[in-house]
């Protein structure tokens, strides 16, 4: 049975994309009754922000982590990155700003290797870190070790 987990939103990061949300819908209404002064009629910019809105909000609410029996898939809108359980060797918390499929800095760090040997990793936020670090252990054959997870050797 798939576990599904939610991404964690941090309080100001909601409030920063809503805020952005309502931006550009108030910039896009206004330009459709803005007249238009050559190039590209207004019509088609005010399209593309609302798409821009539209997106923010997708990502907003797509964001979630799901351990299949073989995988640890995170989705974030039409991004998808697929982690067999199998080469997942060490998860352990980080506020590591960076760019990642995670909605809040409270995140856990995902270490993982390729078949070809190379190791990546990936940041995640899921919003019931503790049941969703018991359900990765016991799905990938890892064991707790403070606030993270190791490959047991």
């Amino acid at each position: 049975m798939d576990k599904v987990y939610r991404s964690k939103v941090d309080w100001w990061l909601g409030l920063v994309i809503g805020m952005g949300v309502v931006a550009i819908l108030t910039g896009s209404v206004s330009l459709l009754f803005t007249p238009s002064e050559g190039g590209v009629p207004n019509v088609w910019i005010a399209l593309g922000m609302l798409l821009m809105a539209m997106f923010m909000v997708w990502i907003l609410f797509s964001v979630r982590y799901t351990i299949t029996p073989n995988d640890l898939v995170v989705r974030a809108a039409c991004f998808r990155w697929r982690i067999p359980l199998d080469q997942v060797s060490e998860v352990y918390p980080t506020h590591n700003p960076l760019s990642s499929p995670a909605l809040s800095l409270d995140r856990l760090r995902i270490n993982y290797t390729r078949p070809s040997g190379r190791t990546r990793w990936v940041m995640i936020s899921p919003n019931d870190r503790d049941r969703f670090l018991d359900d990765l252990a016991r799905a990938a054959g890892l064991v707790r070790k403070q606030d993270g997870l190791v490959r047991r050797n």
